[in-house]
């Protein structure tokens, strides 16, 4: 899997969390947005894995009524490898590994 893919199915997973527990409450993008500060159109990308700070993540929880917890909890399967190449990838300047 490549680094963007990991960060990109990560988000992914995330967004749909959020929408499923905001259509359990039947609230709308918009309903949504209000209750957090946000336009529908950023809570729409955030729904489909654009990416979030944990600052939205609590007021997420907070707004939803559920724990920050099981908006980030998904089943999400990398190897290691992945992982290591997405920290690696992310450094301001590479290391040589021995």
């Amino acid at each position: 899997m490549l680094e963007a893919d990991v960060s990109i199915e990560f988000l992914r997973l995330i967004g749909e969390n959020i929408k499923k527990t905001r259509l359990k409450k039947g609230w709308t993008l918009e309903e949504l947005g209000l209750q957090i500060g946000l336009t529908r159109m950023k809570v729409n990308r955030i729904e489909k894995g654009y990416n979030i700070t944990l600052t939205t993540v609590l007021k997420l929880a907070l707004a939803l009524d559920v724990k920050p917890e099981n908006i980030i909890k998904v089943k999400f399967i990398s190897k290691k490898e992945d992982l290591e190449g997405l920290v690696e990838n992310s450094k301001p300047y590479k290391t040589k590994r021995s």
